[in-house]
């Protein structure tokens, strides 16, 4: 007969089994460990300049276009030319909307600061014509000025149907560009909302447009970037996803182009595109269920660099899930050779409105291909034009360069706003590396490199330098840019109230010693042998073989390691003693102490990192409150000048990868349920008290031999083969109904199939 026990048991150590391998596996998926800033750090205001606009008022900054030195901002009713170097305003453009305007949007139902002309869209002609165009009171109107050295001239006034939205709120961009790269020649290229309700989204030039209340063109899109690159206009927004319709609704990326050469098709074609595109953008965590960051936030501009030992451009993009799910953030990287391959890849169609999508067939596709740049678009075909109609969709997604996010963060502290990028920032062993910006919306910037960029494999190694407090009132950031003209080295930060320039880095100001800089792994620092201090390089060119600077490991041999180890002795006082481990080992933390690491005992850190060459950032603090402009550091801390603190002093500390702790967490935790389980379960069934006085158990079901032992005296007779009940002394009534085949005169079950008979009725007894 089965032994139901045994069978359990087998099963729930298949389940075990089965549990630790998924645990296993998980841990060797793409996920990054925990990455926390090196430094964490409050402005400075001897540093920082600041330009607040009209403080009577919100402005709602808007960065529209950069003129040599100087900052063009759209704000309520007015364009402010500042300057780059100091944030001071030089010259201002005012326009205001009419009363007549006022009044009729009054009347539509609108606020007063609603009713007002926020600039959105502006791009300069040439050196001396600015284009300029405004919400008007949600009558949007544009205009040419001339710009003199003092003011602006107006010229003409245009309509800004289909140029700029009509709700300030609306996301919007726009990029002057054209065939050549002359800007009398060029077009302007916008991606906005018409009409009143903001019911019609479009990307136009004029007089091209796309599909007018075509899901399958713009399905409620939300603009975020153009980009203009040789013969096309790149567009990056997020819409609802028509694709995944009839599965419910989600948000994708996307990635749009068209063609500059673009003059739309004969007939009725020819106020449409022939060449409008578009494809999704895969930013996620890969596995056999990757886990997706679908809605694009910002773009960097085109980057031109050297990547594991190869030329390529790339853009960098922010993407946050959405936000009634997993609040997560990430960075990812796209070729635009890869996007190039997708666009000219397998399209997307739907057969009818209850099919699936699938792949359209390449040989069905007409000549010539749909989406190209040709010499004459008015000439193309019309079974071309009737194709493009309804096939703007491309099957495959752009794939993420390194195949994984750069960056993530997840929790609910902030979210990814806006990111820039200082690209291809060279170090002291001729290695370059993109150091990235990234606004939250909690008014924090996070500085951050991919320190893998220059190694020879595919390996993604996130580097979190710091995470600057920017805006105290945790205002979101809405724009970054990175101005390093004339080596002023600033970073223009940008809320709706507010435009803040500050430094790039401050060398000095987190590390005093050679370790401590070279441990930051920030591209502009480095340790200088000659005056003993952890600089920069101005000029952007180091003198070889004179600084220290290792951004790959975080640490070098040319930095003596007694620093650290006289370090913590002299901040160690009245504190037990920490033995040498493979480890970290934590003394108890009492004032005046702090945690000794692997590092600080005169052995290197691991350079591997962690799985897929994804560096843990683990680190050790001292303890301390934080006053007003302190830098609060996440790592090992000791006092720095103007009260600052750094986080460098131990840099990388070498720890077990994520992979190894995940297992080791979860295997002990599983074993010890289970050998617990199984123990009290095998205790309780050996050891019970015989307390039920049961008729039915007459040794005829199983032969159980009779148990001794110091634990085991009373227990007899258990029948745990089935389970039943031991007879006893205790007469209790047991609420239980049985169902007990009738026996025969030789004791077999009456219905045995042994016997061959038909089987007999089920006998109810109740107790």
């Amino acid at each position: 007969m089965v032994n139901f026990d045994q069978l359990w048991t087998r099963h729930l150590i298949l389940f075990v089994v089965i549990l630790i391998i998924y645990f296993i596996s998980e841990a060797r998926g793409a996920w990054q460990d925990s990455v926390k800033a090196k430094v964490v750090s409050k402005l400075q205001e001897h540093k920082v300049d600041k330009f607040l606009g009209n403080q009577t008022h919100s402005d709602h900054f808007k960065l529209l276009e950069r003129d040599g030195n100087y900052l063009l901002v759209g704000t309520k009713n007015i364009v402010y030319n500042i300057s780059l170097a100091t944030l001071q305003e030089k010259k201002r453009l005012e326009w205001f909307s009419s009363e007549d305007d006022t009044k009729v949007c009054r009347v539509k139902g609108k606020s007063e600061d609603e009713c007002q002309n926020y600039i959105r869209v502006l791009a300069l002609k040439s050196d001396s014509v600015l284009f300029v165009c405004g919400t008007n009171a949600y009558k949007p109107v544009c205009r040419d000025y001339n710009q003199t050295e003092n003011e602006y001239k107006y010229i003409e006034e245009h309509s800004g149907e289909g140029l700029c939205p009509y709700d300030p709120n609306h996301n919007s961009t726009a990029v002057f560009a054209g065939p050549v790269n002359h800007r009398t020649d060029g077009d302007l290229y916008v991606a906005t909302v018409a009409q009143f309700s903001g019911a019609d989204p479009l990307i136009y030039r004029k007089p091209l447009r796309t599909e007018q209340f075509n899901l399958k063109h713009l399905n409620s899109p939300n603009f975020v970037s153009s980009l203009h690159h040789e013969d096309y206009v790149y567009f990056f927004f997020r819409e609802t996803a028509v694709e995944y319709i009839n599965c419910g609704k989600t948000v994708y990326s996307r990635v749009a182009r068209v063609c500059t050469k673009d003059k739309g098709g004969p007939h009725k074609y020819r106020d449409r595109w022939t060449s409008f595109l578009k494809a999704r953008l895969n930013c996620s965590v890969a596995g056999e269920f990757p886990f997706y960051f679908d809605e694009i936030q910002s773009t960097s501009d085109i980057i031109e660099g050297f990547y594991h030992g190869r030329k390529s451009k790339i853009i960098y993009g922010v993407f946050t899930t959405p936000v009634n799910s997993i609040s997560g953030s990430a960075v990812c990287a796209f070729r635009l050779d890869d996007i190039l391959d997708t666009f000219d890849g397998p399209f997307k169609w739907q057969e009818d409105i209850n099919s699936n999508w699938l792949p359209y067939q390449n040989s069905k596709v007409p000549e010539p291909r749909p989406g190209q740049c040709v010499n004459d678009s008015r000439t193309l075909p019309e079974m071309t034009l009737n194709f493009i109609k309804d096939h703007t969709l491309m099957d495959k997604a752009v794939p993420a360069y390194w195949s994984q996010p750069l960056i993530l963060h997840t929790g609910f502290g902030y979210r990814y706003t806006y990111i820039t990028v200082d690209p291809q920032i060279e170090t002291v062993d001729g290695r370059k590396y993109d150091v990235l910006f990234i606004g939250t919306d909690a008014g924090k910037v996070i500085k951050a490199i991919n320190a893998g960029t220059a190694s020879s494999d595919n390996k993604v190694v996130p580097v979190i330098i710091e995470e600057i407090i920017v805006f105290q009132n945790q205002a979101p950031i809405t724009s970054l840019l990175v101005n390093n003209f004339a080596f002023q080295l600033k970073l223009i930060v940008v809320s709706q109230d507010e435009i803040y320039s500050i430094p790039l880095h401050d060398c000095e100001r987190y590390a005093l010693t050679c370790s401590e800089c070279v441990a930051l792994q920030d591209p502009y620092c480095a340790w200088d042998e000659n005056r003993q201090r952890c600089t920069s390089s101005e000029p952007r060119g180091w003198f070889h073989g004179k600084f220290v600077q290792n951004i790959f490991h975080g640490w070098d041999d040319r930095c003596p390691e007694a620093e650290l180890g006289t370090e913590t002795t002299s901040t160690t006082t009245n504190a037990p003693t920490c033995p040498p481990c493979p480890l970290e080992c934590a003394c108890p933390s009492t004032e005046g102490t702090r945690n000794v690491t692997e590092h600080e005992l005169g052995q290197p850190p691991n350079s591997e990192g962690s799985s897929g060459g994804l560096y843990s950032h683990h680190q050790a603090s001292r303890h301390g409150g934080d006053k007003e402009g302190d830098t609060v550091s996440t790592v090992d801390s000791k006092p720095r000048d103007n009260g600052a603190m750094t986080g460098a002093a131990t840099g990388y500390v070498g720890m077990y990868t994520a992979e190894t702790l995940a297992i080791a967490v979860t295997t002990s935790i599983v074993t010890s349920l289970v050998v617990g389980f199984i123990s009290g379960y095998i205790f309780s069934r050996r050891c019970r008290n015989d307390d039920v006085d049961s008729p039915y158990d007459d040794g005829h079901y199983l032969e159980q031999p009779h148990r001794s032992g110091p634990l085991c005296q009373e227990t007899t007779h258990l029948n745990h083969g089935e389970g039943f009940l031991s007879p006893g002394t205790n007469n209790k009534p047991i609420n239980l109904v049985l169902n007990v085949p009738p026996r025969n005169g030789s004791g077999k079950n009456a219905n045995s199939s042994a016997d061959n008979k038909p089987a007999q009725k089920v006998k109810k007894i109740y107790l």
